[in-house]
């Protein structure tokens, strides 16, 4: 079986990402597309029972107040079945369990984006569905960034705030990039074309502000008290933190002849953000843009699990053949698994499980370019 004209996205995670995707798709594609349907599967009944009941979300902040879900499941097979996109939405650590879980449900023709990949999620993804047999024809994709900011109000309401002025797909491979944005860039504005798999894994800031920001605040985290993340968080001391590691991501990406955007540029390409420091600009964006953002209330948060493992210990192990040292990423990744007590070198994103073990840097760049 292969997917034609299908007019059916189904949305993989149904969390605070997964009901944002849901809600603006369901307006966007609605206005855009006759026909076109939207489902959603996740593994806890619990995030999509509101949904199914609803038969929708509910939506503030934007003109249309309704965005129609066609089902609403825990059961992949129904969710999967004729969807021509699938968007997942989940963290990155739960990228492989998820590609397994999937594998026996996709069929040729099939477009898979990861919301986002952090770094070299396709790579995880296509090995996983590798490993588990699946030899459905499926494209594959990642975004460098989550495309908005929202805040779920209840299980079947949500509030969407601001998007992004830019973000990033690369496809599996890369050549595919401009046709898979060409097929589905009606419902992101402000989605481009990426070069490789390298550029969006090394534009993934998120790992900068989330990881930096939860390690030295772990009082907080573990309090049990609502706080604005950004707000109390990004401190004159922990933006000097957030500059050193971005400093050590920008020289490994420029080790891999990548160009990237330091946090400074970044912050004004995708918020228009030029105050004179680090540290106003995140109290600036913590009052708009990330008004809404989610407080981490434990160490299990993926602000932590999944940006550190899936994103910092990338960094660290790509700078190893390259020969850039990386010692304040490799602290914080050191400071996470203490923590936790959990080795985050070892189970997360290195050059082994990122297939990636005994490459040079010419050899890497030729592997995410293919």
């Amino acid at each position: 079986m292969s997917i034609g004209n299908s007019d059916v996205w189904t949305i993989v995670g149904v969390g605070m990402g997964g009901k944002g995707l849901l809600a603006e798709l369901g307006i966007a594609g609605f206005r855009r597309i006759a026909g076109f349907r939207l489902r959603a599967f996740d593994k806890d009944d619990t995030q999509v029972a509101g949904i199914r009941a609803a038969k929708g979300l509910h939506v503030d902040g934007r003109a249309k107040s309704f965005a129609p879900v066609e089902l609403a499941t825990t059961d992949p097979k129904p969710a999967l079945d004729g969807a021509k996109v699938i968007l997942v939405s989940t963290n990155g650590d739960d990228h492989s369990q998820l590609a397994r879980d999937l594998a026996p449900y996709l069929v040729d023709g099939q477009i898979v984006v990861l919301i986002q990949g952090h770094f070299g999620g396709t790579l995880v993804f296509r090995k996983a569905l590798d490993d588990a047999g699946c030899r459905a024809k499926v494209q594959l994709a990642e975004m460098d960034g989550y495309p908005y900011m929202m805040t779920v109000r209840s299980a079947d309401r949500v509030e969407m705030t601001t998007y992004k002025e830019i973000y990033q797909l690369v496809a599996l491979p890369a050549s595919r990039s401009r046709a898979i944005v060409d097929e589905i860039g009606f419902a992101f504005p402000g989605l481009v074309a990426g070069p490789n798999l390298m550029q969006t894994g090394l534009t993934d800031l998120g790992s900068v502000f989330h990881a930096c920001g939860i390690v030295t605040n772990v009082g907080t985290a573990e309090a049990g008290q609502p706080y604005n993340f950004y707000a109390h968080n990004m401190t004159p001391s922990v933006c000097n933190l957030i500059e050193a590691v971005d400093r050590e991501r920008v020289a490994v990406a420029k080790a891999y002849g990548i160009e990237t955007p330091d946090v400074f540029k970044w912050l004004e390409t995708t918020y228009n953000r030029k105050e004179v420091s680090l540290h106003w600009s995140m109290q600036a964006n913590a009052v708009t843009h990330y008004r809404y953002s989610p407080a981490p209330n434990s160490l299990r948060h993926r602000f932590l699990v999944t940006d550190v493992g899936c994103g910092l210990v990338a960094w660290s192990s790509l700078g190893r053949p390259a020969g850039v040292p990386t010692p304040t990423i490799d602290s914080v990744v050191h400071i996470a698994g203490a923590l936790t007590r959990r080795n985050f070198f070892e189970e997360g994103r290195n050059l082994r499980n990122l297939g990636l073990e005994g490459k040079t840097v010419d050899q890497i760049m030729a592997f995410v370019t293919r």
